[in-house]
């Protein structure tokens, strides 16, 4: 005996024990729910049979067990056995005999799945990540201060370099926007902070060899008294080769090359008549703290310090180190 499946054109499996005659059906095989006549079917699998050896037929994990045999010697593909006169349901009828895939498969097309890689990201690693290296490039950036006295340009961008490739690093390469903007939020915070420390260390021993004086006003003519120094005429060479140095120690590459004729303009309009005005005595003391809220009679020492630390926060060079440092911190861990 030969065991023999047909499947009909209407979606039906035929499955049935057969004794073949000269290599043909010794009975006409019917389907038992359209009526279709699949002897035709049935002949050229034996004849395909009998031309070579089938391979080792296995069941599908799709098809249930089997029902009685029905008269005739044919049995039904069914998980529910059929009333008699009654048809099989379609999602029985139509239903694919496919395997499911492998898991090695599965395995293979996700890198992290894969035993030994050790490259499963991780959210939480990366903020790890992200505050070891603020509060480590942090505190790097205090040091350097007291030792040599650069203030919150470079420093500022390797901060943010730091904070964002060590978020990458151990956070195994998580790279997700979130991640990004948590980290330039932290090393911005971080970088506040900071600058408030070096500016008030700054601010004590300043004061005690007498080196700055306790007065917003004398910090923003001394100011003022240098970028005058620096940009005598106004010339836009001047202008561009003082702008040029303060965006580079922002930490801005090739900064030359990325100043406008706009922003030379504007700055010749807006900020120099300012400084010139300070630098030369024209805005008064009295007139200064009536303009940015200064009251020096009702001033403790330490609202002034916050003065004068706010004067020197706003700065152009300064904002843009620290948008430079945050954009770095993202673009690193952020894959951006």
């Amino acid at each position: 005996m030969i065991e023999l499946k047909v499947q009909c054109d209407c979606g039906q499996k035929i499955k049935f024990d057969v004794e073949p005659v000269d290599g043909l059906m010794p009975f006409t095989v019917t389907c038992p729910v359209c009526g279709q006549d699949d002897t035709g079917k049935a002949n050229a699998l034996l004849q395909a049979m009998a031309a070579a050896a089938p391979p080792a037929v296995s069941v599908p994990p799709s098809i249930t067990p089997l029902a009685a045999p029905t008269p005739g010697g044919l049995r039904l593909s069914s998980s529910h056995a059929p009333e008699p006169g009654a048809a099989l349901p379609a999602a029985d009828a139509a239903e694919p005999a496919l395997a499911p895939p492998p898991i090695t498969t599965a395995r293979a097309n996700n890198p992290a799945l894969q035993p030994g890689t050790g490259r499963k990201p991780s959210f939480g690693m990366g903020l790890v990540g992200a505050l070891v290296g603020t509060l480590a490039g942090c505190l790097v950036y205090y040091l350097i201060f007291k030792y040599t006295g650069l203030r919150f340009k470079l420093l500022a961008v390797g901060v943010g370099g730091l904070a964002g490739w060590l978020a990458e690093l151990i956070g195994k390469g998580e790279g997700s926007k979130e991640l990004g903007v948590i980290t330039a939020v932290i090393v911005l915070c971080g970088l506040v902070g900071t600058q408030y420390l070096v500016t008030l260390s700054w601010w004590h021993e300043g004061l005690a060899v007498g080196r700055v004086s306790a007065s917003p006003y004398a910090m923003k003519v001394r100011e003022a008294k240098e970028v005058v120094a620096s940009v005598p005429t106004g010339s836009d060479a001047e202008i561009r080769s003082y702008l040029t140095k303060q965006m580079t120690e922002a930490g801005v590459e090739n900064a030359a090359g990325t100043i406008t004729t706009k922003e030379i303009q504007s700055f010749r309009d807006e900020d120099l008549p300012g400084y010139q005005a300070l630098a030369n005595g024209t805005v008064t003391e009295a007139q200064f703290n009536a303009v940015n809220g200064v009251d020096p009679a009702q001033e403790s020492d330490d609202s002034k310090f916050k003065s004068v630390f706010l004067l020197l926060f706003v700065s152009r060079t300064n904002i843009f180190a620290l948008v430079a440092a945050a954009g770095l911190a993202y673009k690193l861990c952020a894959n951006a």
